[in-house]
């Protein structure tokens, strides 16, 4: 009888969620190249390749091809009225064919609510591991991976002004934690800025933000600490070739500021050093079969270093990258 009672509840939460609350699923799976998966400058990649200094790059190539997946699902549900309250679960991955030691993978959960014409967002990101590049030990002679782990805890509010306009502003604090032999570059980061989107019409959205972010680093030596302000221009057009059809034009400026206090003669890459990192990206979607999308992607980044003391920065420090690549997009 118990057994019978227990089965009868079980179906009773059951019926209750699936009555109750309301699923949505999004998955992705792209395929690109990546020409610079490190980011080196052109010294760094001509030297790589004619083998000079070859202690410097353990690894088999520069540019690579990878897979990136990501599936998020949303859970909806109204508690407070009429008001949708939204929970959102999230997992990117990315898997390279040759550099493995690059595969990283993230992982997200977030509360949004609904207030009349406001919401307000709580979200949680974490990087268990991603790396950089490689770096000399700062406690041997050898190159080894400069790897670290993040945290990431925001808190959005957005205000729906009208059809056409909805306004947010953003606030994030950021935990990196670098591998014990690079300990010196832990950082704590201060992030925050607004967005605002405009629907100018059917077919075309046009979104711009705004980031400031203030990250103090461990040091003393080096001392990556730096203040960044950070644009983006966002463009949405349906072009309705193929219907239903999408065009996505993106772009991206940061501008990096290093702080610094250490002499240059002990922090020369960091001291008086300036860096402006810009990317562009493009994307074309368009469904192949109800609820399944195919994008066609490409971007370009480049970042130019300089520095005050340190006139050579940019042989080092600048780099340009390029990625292609095909992506499936299910919704549901």
């Amino acid at each position: 009888m118990w057994n019978e009672i227990y089965d009868r509840n079980k179906m009773n939460i059951l019926f209750f969620l699936i009555a109750t609350f309301d699923y949505s699923l999004k998955s992705r799976i792209g395929f690109f190249y990546d020409d610079n998966i490190y980011a080196y400058s052109k010294k760094y990649l001509n030297e790589f390749s004619h083998q000079i200094h070859p202690e410097r790059f353990p690894f088999e190539t520069y540019d690579d091809l990878y897979t990136n997946y990501d599936l998020q699902v949303l859970i909806r549900n109204k508690f407070l009225g009429q008001w949708t309250t939204t929970w959102n679960f999230d997992f990117t991955g990315y898997n390279y064919l040759v550099n493995q030691q690059k595969d990283f993978f993230l992982i997200g959960a977030g509360i949004r609510q609904v207030l009349a014409r406001m919401a307000i967002k709580l979200e949680f990101l974490f990087i268990p591991n991603y790396l950089i590049r490689y770096y000399k030990d700062p406690k041997d002679s050898k190159y080894i991976g400069c790897a670290f782990s993040e945290k990431l805890f925001s808190l959005k509010s957005g205000v729906k002004i009208s059809r056409a306009i909805e306004t947010n502003f953003k606030i994030a604090y950021e935990i990196d934690d670098y591998i014990e032999n690079f300990d010196v570059y832990d950082s704590k980061a201060i992030r925050f800025g607004p967005d605002i989107k405009f629907s100018l019409s059917r077919a075309i959205e046009l979104g711009i933000d705004y980031e400031f972010k203030s990250s103090k680093a461990k040091g003393p030596t080096p001392d990556i600490s730096y203040l960044q302000h950070k644009i983006g221009i966002n463009t949405g057009l349906k072009t309705g070739i193929p219907e239903f059809a999408e065009l996505i034009l993106d772009y991206q400026m940061k501008y990096r500021i290093f702080t610094t206090e250490v002499s240059p003669i002990l922090d020369t890459p960091h001291s008086g050093r300036e860096d402006l990192t810009q990317q562009f990206k493009s994307i074309y979607k368009f469904p192949i079969f109800t609820s399944l999308y195919l994008s066609l992607n490409y971007t370009l980044e480049f970042r130019n270093s300089s520095s005050e003391v340190y006139p050579n920065i940019g042989d080092y420090k600048n780099y340009n990258k390029w990625m292609v690549g095909v992506g499936l997009e299910f919704q549901y």
